[in-house]
């Protein structure tokens, strides 16, 4: 939804590629919405529209299906009279995987949790033995994870060695490659990120931190609120992964630092964009735009300076992540109403482009009319 707006402002024409209740289906910066579905056989329905579609233009992706589509099929897509967002798609195709993804950081001297490869029910009975409990089951690819989960559960929390083997043998059924991980321990407002775009030379061409405030569900969700900052620390550790690895293009990277030593740890690295590049561009920098007019040769949007203390809110998300926080002595009404009573920025809420706001919250309220069709019926009285 962000990276069309941002386009649209800029009179690029989109043509978006989604599932039918996707937002961006329904808002005036979207030309063109191609329904295409989600889950197994989205990359293949993807490259048959796409074939099929107007042959040229830029391909920027939005998902990691799309960044898969245009790592393997670069040269396909420039035959058809594309031209795909840059990216050294050796490096996103890495990233992709959360086992090598932690490997080369490990190579760049940056720190990692420590995990485990799991491939069989003794590898399962080795991570038990090696790992404190809790640990998780992380997939190694998240879009083949989502497939069948969402994407807002990302791992699987097992607090004995039981439970690690039960849902390994349950991800084992479905053919889903596991990586068995310790928790970094910490608040979940200890989540940085670091933002950047690596040009041909692999420079950086800004520089940008954020970090979550709460997330939903807690200590394992997607972010509920967001804050950008700017904490050197966190964007030399990136920029060091950055270049170690030889990414190109758009890159973002999480850490968390770790309450028993006080380290940032690498949790996952990014190579698209993602639900908070709406905040970033609030915040003066237009990742999509840049992208965009690196590819057709446009100058450069500025992206020397940006605000920081500039927050992103899904109040639904939050206030869900709020309670649950309460329920475990992390949050304080008081505390909680202090950090929301402030200028908020939410992250597809546009009076000029209502519609997608409409729709996410009729699919949301149609998303609980079948449970209360299904409800047992009044008894009789009398």
């Amino acid at each position: 939804m962000s990276a069309a707006r941002s386009l649209a402002r800029s009179g690029v024409q989109v043509h978006a590629l989604g599932h039918p209740t996707d937002p961006v289906r329904h808002s005036r910066a979207c030309r063109e919405f191609a329904v295409v579905g989600a889950k197994t056989g989205v990359l293949e329905r993807y490259l048959a529209w796409l074939e099929q579609g107007p042959g040229e233009g830029v391909v920027l992706p939005c998902d990691d299906e799309g960044v898969e589509l245009v790592a393997r099929h670069r040269a396909q897509l420039e035959r058809w009279g594309y031209r795909p967002i840059h990216a050294n798609d050796e490096v996103a195709l890495a990233m992709l995987d959360k086992e090598r993804t932690h490997a080369l950081a490990r190579d760049a001297e940056v720190p990692t949790p420590h995990t485990r490869r799991v491939r069989t029910l003794d590898d399962a009975g080795e991570a038990a033995a090696s790992l404190d409990f809790p640990c998780a089951l992380k997939p190694l690819q998240s879009h083949v994870f989502a497939r069948h989960f969402g994407i807002t559960r990302k791992l699987i929390v097992a607090a004995t060695e039981r439970e690690l083997e039960t849902a390994f043998e349950e991800m084992l059924g479905l053919g889903i490659d596991m990586l068995a991980t310790e928790i970094v321990p910490g608040r979940d407002d200890q989540f940085a990120s670091y933002y950047t775009y690596m040009d041909r030379d692999g420079e950086p061409l800004f520089h940008f931190t954020k970090r979550k405030l709460r997330q939903f569900p807690p200590h394992f969700g997607l972010g509920s609120y967001h804050e950008t900052t700017w904490d050197p620390e966190v964007a030399e550790l990136g920029l060091r992964f950055f270049r170690s690895i030889g990414l190109r293009g758009v890159g973002n990277v999480e850490f968390k630092r770790d309450a028993r030593d006080g380290r940032l740890k690498l949790i996952e690295c990014n190579h698209r964009f993602t639900a908070a590049t709406d905040q970033v561009r609030h915040a003066g920098i237009d990742i999509p735009l840049l992208a965009y007019n690196r590819v057709v040769g446009r100058p450069d949007p500025p992206v020397d300076r940006y605000r920081t203390g500039e927050r992103l809110w899904l109040p639904a998300a939050d206030l869900r992540a709020f309670l649950a926080l309460r329920r475990e002595g992390e949050e304080t009404t008081l505390g909680y109403l202090r950090s929301v009573l402030r200028p908020q920025h939410f992250p597809m809420l546009d009076l000029r482009d209502p519609m997608p706001t409409v729709a996410a919250l009729g699919v949301k309220v149609g998303r609980r009319l079948p449970k209360r069709s299904r409800a047992a019926p009044p008894r009789a009285r009398g």
